[in-house]
């Protein structure tokens, strides 16, 4: 049984999968009144040819709907599961198929009811509510047609009995139809609430809560990535390390509100300032590193030049406009077999010594 779902089912898809296997389900139904039909013929309420061409119109359809379904064509439709062209058929089959039995009208229509039902999973009320009156136009023109036609195949009695059924189970279908559309708009806002939680739950993990960049964790598993791989393709990685210089004085004489704002504004500037490729996270206070995948020093000093320039550049609300904040930045570039914590100490170090020589 599996394996010729496998044939049948795409496996690449689960959305497209799903839609296919609801078609199988209807074609099934179908299948069951192709058979039904045969009955029908055995009674001699419809004859061979008119079910040869009931057959035939059934399969042709349902046969023009998988190719399309199987071959993802109905992903270019406003409605990728083709529900509406669906139910369209349906009505147009039962309105054919209506017109040609010539008694016993009740048993076919129930199976359409339950192709119509199909209905109810995908259209909205609105859509459904249409869907019931076509489909009460489709009968009752099948009857109309007999009465005029073959009026001796026309029982008024229990033709009217069955419209006024189908009509019946029109606003019993709307109403149904609400109650899904409803319970899937419940469970799309639930989806939409819980990647929501989950996207705050990974920002909560890996960014720092103040400046939305990388914590320190999160650029230390970063930077040790980045090396495996610089080791594993032979090439080169920098990182640079930046620290604001008398960061704790802007606390100090302007508060501590406005430091966060101070901290925020650079993380900004360095993120403009780098490639998405880099890595960039709060290491410390008012430390910084950024890392650079296959830059090798010489290139890195042009980037942590700019990005010094951009930080003394900065200009921040609650602190004077001449103000210049001031900082210092080191680079080291990995050198074979280097861990992450000498290669950031070397960094460190750097910083520290071009301070020590200006």
């Amino acid at each position: 049984m599996t394996a010729p779902l496998g044939v049948l089912l795409p496996d690449n898809d689960p959305r497209q999968s799903l839609r296919v296997r609801r078609f199988l389900l209807a074609a099934l139904v179908y299948t069951v009144a192709i058979g039904l039909m045969g009955l029908y013929v055995r009674q001699g309420l419809l004859s061979t040819r008119e079910w040869v061409f009931a057959s035939l119109v059934i399969v042709i359809l349902n046969t023009i709907l998988y190719v399309i379904l199987r071959s993802g064509r109905n992903e270019r439709f406003g409605d990728p599961s083709l529900t509406g062209i669906q139910m369209f058929f349906v009505c147009l089959v039962m309105g054919m198929t209506m017109y040609l039995l010539d008694g016993g009208r009740g048993g076919m229509l129930l199976l359409f009811l339950v192709l119509l039902m199909f209905g109810v999973l995908r259209l909205t009320p609105r859509q459904f509510t249409a869907l019931g009156g076509f489909a009460l136009f489709s009968y009752a023109a099948a009857l109309a047609a007999v009465w005029q036609q073959r009026p001796e195949a026309f029982n008024a009695q229990v033709e009217l009995l069955h419209l006024a059924a189908l009509g019946t189970l029109v606003p019993c279908g709307g109403f149904f139809a609400a109650h899904v559309s409803g319970l899937r708009r419940a469970l799309r806002e639930r989806q939409i609430e819980l990647q929501r939680s989950r996207e705050e739950v990974h920002d909560l993990k890996v960014l720092d809560p103040l400046t939305k960049i990388s914590n320190r964790s999160a650029i230390i598993g970063f930077l040790t990535q980045e090396i495996e791989r610089a080791e594993r393709l032979s090439q080169p990685l920098t990182v640079i390390f930046i620290d604001l210089l008398h960061f704790k004085q802007v606390n100090r004489e302007h508060g501590h509100a406005v430091g966060d704002e101070v901290l925020q504004s650079v993380a900004a500037e360095l993120r403009q300032g780098v490639r998405d490729v880099d890595g960039l996270g709060r290491y410390s206070g008012e430390e910084f590193l950024v890392i650079l995948p296959d830059t090798a020093e010489a290139q890195a000093q042009g980037v942590a030049q700019k990005l010094g320039e951009r930080i003394e550049r900065s200009r921040f609300a609650g602190l004077p406009a001449l103000f210049s904040l001031q900082c210092l930045w080191g680079i080291a570039e990995r050198s074979d077999e280097q861990s992450v914590w000498p290669l950031i100490e070397r960094a460190r170090a750097s910083a520290v010594a071009s301070t020590e020589g200006a």
